[in-house]
């Protein structure tokens, strides 16, 4: 995606605040601690009051401390460093899987309306926040949403039924494209696309690395390409030792996966080439060959449309 699609880095290897999740989180962080079992975050006893109204009062500013890949990002779009891009890229967790991994009295807030309304407010706080900063590069900017959650099974008798966390999701992404920005959804897990599609994404970004042959085959998947939609296909492992031999292979199967279809230049038009996710975890080299070999796959699939720029 980089250059073209510069994003802000999570720096994982530089603090634990960097992840995604606590990222979302750390205008809570005082009120919740790191569960003793399980994944997530509990709220401390006595604290779940205060917390509500941090999230109600949420402007869903990111600071140093949590997301210095962001401040960093800024000053190098003021410093002209991205003189090739064609539009910037944010990010944050989504309310449901956001909402996943906190849990009050042992429950998540997916088993409470009011905890959820919360949080998904918050969320939508964190994407307009982000997109009235990166307007300033006078770049169109594209604002992804990250729900792994969205495999989850719903229970029937659910608090917060399905119908009720996708259309919070669905919110969020509108809030994004009202702010000006084109709304991104990603999930990596396992068979999304019927869920993502229903919240009607902007672009649909998946791991294509695991699942793109799925992709292919999933009637949801097609229509929402064939309805004008955008897929970011995260195809480039996240490894090192990345060259121009796996440009090559990778771009041969995205092709033959795509020409299944019957039509492989339509989605070559709609097409973006992204790393699979991990790339905080890599050393620098690493990172720039994935970066490399992503570029290199988007200029072979835009030769199969005639154009030579993104």
């Amino acid at each position: 995606m980089s250059p073209e699609i510069p994003f802000w880095p999570q720096l994982p290897q530089l603090s634990e605040q960097e992840t995604i999740i606590r990222q979302s989180l750390a205008t809570v962080a005082d009120l919740i601690e790191p569960r003793e079992e399980g994944y997530g975050y509990q709220v401390r006893n006595g604290r779940i009051d205060s917390l509500l109204e941090l999230l109600h009062r949420s402007t869903g500013e990111l600071t140093m401390t949590n997301a210095a890949g962001f401040y960093a990002f800024e000053r190098a779009l003021v410093s002209g460093f991205f003189s090739s891009a064609v539009a910037v890229k944010g990010q944050t967790e989504g309310p449901i899987t956001l909402s996943a991994y906190l849990f009050h009295r042992g429950r998540s807030f997916l088993s409470d309306p009011v905890l959820f309304a919360a949080i998904a407010f918050h969320v939508s706080q964190i994407v307009c926040w982000q997109i009235d900063r990166l307007k300033s590069a006078g770049l169109p900017v594209l604002l992804f949403v990250d729900e792994p959650a969205l495999c989850l099974e719903v229970p029937v008798a659910s608090a917060v039924s399905e119908e009720k966390r996708l259309s919070a999701l669905a919110a969020t992404l509108e809030d994004a494209r009202v702010r000006g920005a084109y709304a991104g959804l990603h999930c990596c897990a396992a068979r999304p696309f019927e869920r993502m599609c229903l919240v009607k994404p902007d672009i649909l970004s998946f791991d294509a690395h695991e699942w793109l042959d799925l992709f292919f085959a999933d009637s949801y998947g097609l229509d929402f390409v064939n309805q004008g939609g955008t897929v970011a296909y995260g195809i480039v492992p996240t490894r090192s030792g990345l060259n121009a031999a796996d440009s090559a292979g990778i771009f041969v199967r995205w092709l033959q996966a795509a020409s299944r279809t019957g039509d492989p230049q339509k989605f070559a038009q709609r097409a973006i080439i992204t790393s699979t996710c991990g790339l905080g975890l890599l050393d620098m080299p690493s990172a720039i060959e994935s970066f490399s070999v992503a570029q290199s796959i988007s200029k072979l699939i835009r030769s199969l449309t005639g154009a030579s720029q993104p």
